[in-house]
């Protein structure tokens, strides 16, 4: 019983040194923590677009993006009645709705903060980074698993938002937000779908039931009567699919930064050596000012 308690107690520490390593660092010099293995992000990665210096339409966009799923996600509340909680797309929408909420207060604090004064703090900013990762891959993961799922499922307005809409809004935000994205923090939205496998088990456990009166949530998660069914596709889930969606997001990311790029080219002019950094607006205006010497003369 020793050797079994013991064998426990490492795992678990294990376990928790994996969940913290993230949160580990040291100070930068740069205003943010350098998180262990990542490279030091931006601030305004986090606050900013990088599309525009105009950040005014940004803040517009993550106030209202923050409105929208709130009202959505509370209006779904009582039309699942007392079960709400036991759904995993509600889980999940309501991680994208907490996503936009916070990253909306950022936006708002960091574009309204006074002068001289740093806005969000380095906490606030990185407990958001780990709500995006979360709420990225759960939402595609969600939408995929519902329409393209093999059991009958219910099409109307409440379906097509959450699980179509949702993703269509993962994706504009992933490529027009700062935020980066990488394949090593895959743990957030595993240990996001692990969460609710836990709960499944205790829910099961606790004899509850569902809308039919019987012992499950879903009928394909039914331990009594499928369980080797219902490991498999928990398991799968979590540590499978979940992480092939954590790489859709990061390519989205990787796209985002070739279109930036392309973007800045198409509108950036490249002067020689030693002169300085010119737009095509800039350089515009310099030829008419030269045209109007030159007529002048």
């Amino acid at each position: 019983m020793t050797i079994v308690l013991r064998n426990i107690r490492h795992g678990l520490q294990k376990l928790t040194s994996c969940i913290a390593w993230p949160c580990r660092g040291k100070d930068s010099g740069k205003g943010w923590r350098a998180y262990a293995g990542e490279p030091v992000p931006d601030r305004a990665d986090f606050t900013t677009t990088p599309w525009s210096s105009n950040q005014r339409l940004f803040v517009t966009y993550r106030v209202v993006c923050a409105v929208f799923t709130l009202a959505i996600l509370i209006w779904s509340v009582p039309t699942d009645s007392n079960r709400w909680i036991t759904f995993y797309s509600n889980w999940v929408y309501s991680t994208l709705t907490l996503h936009f909420c916070w990253s909306a207060v950022v936006c708002l604090q960091d574009y309204r903060k006074p002068t001289g004064h740093d806005g969000p703090s380095e906490r606030t900013l990185y407990i958001g980074w780990v709500i995006y990762d979360m709420a990225m891959a759960t939402s595609l993961t969600v939408s995929a698993e519902y329409w393209f799922s093999p059991w009958p499922v219910t099409i109307g307005l409440r379906s097509i938002l959450r699980h179509g809409l949702n993703s269509v809004m993962v994706v504009v935000d992933v490529l027009l937000c700062g935020f980066p994205s990488r394949l090593n923090r895959v743990v957030y939205p595993v240990l996001h779908q692990a969460a609710y496998c836990v709960f499944v088990v205790f829910y099961w456990l606790g004899g509850f039931r569902g809308y039919d009166g019987k012992q499950y949530i879903y009928s394909f998660a039914d331990l009594n009567t499928v369980p080797l069914q219902t490991v498999i596709i928990m398991s799968g889930n979590t540590f499978l699919v979940m992480p092939v969606f954590h790489a859709v997001v990061c390519a989205l990311y990787r796209a985002r930064l070739k279109l930036l790029k392309k973007f800045r080219n198409i509108n950036t002019y490249e002067p020689p050596k030693g002169m300085p950094i010119q737009t095509l607006e800039t350089e515009i205006v310099n030829d008419k000012i030269k045209e109007i010497n030159v007529t002048q003369v």
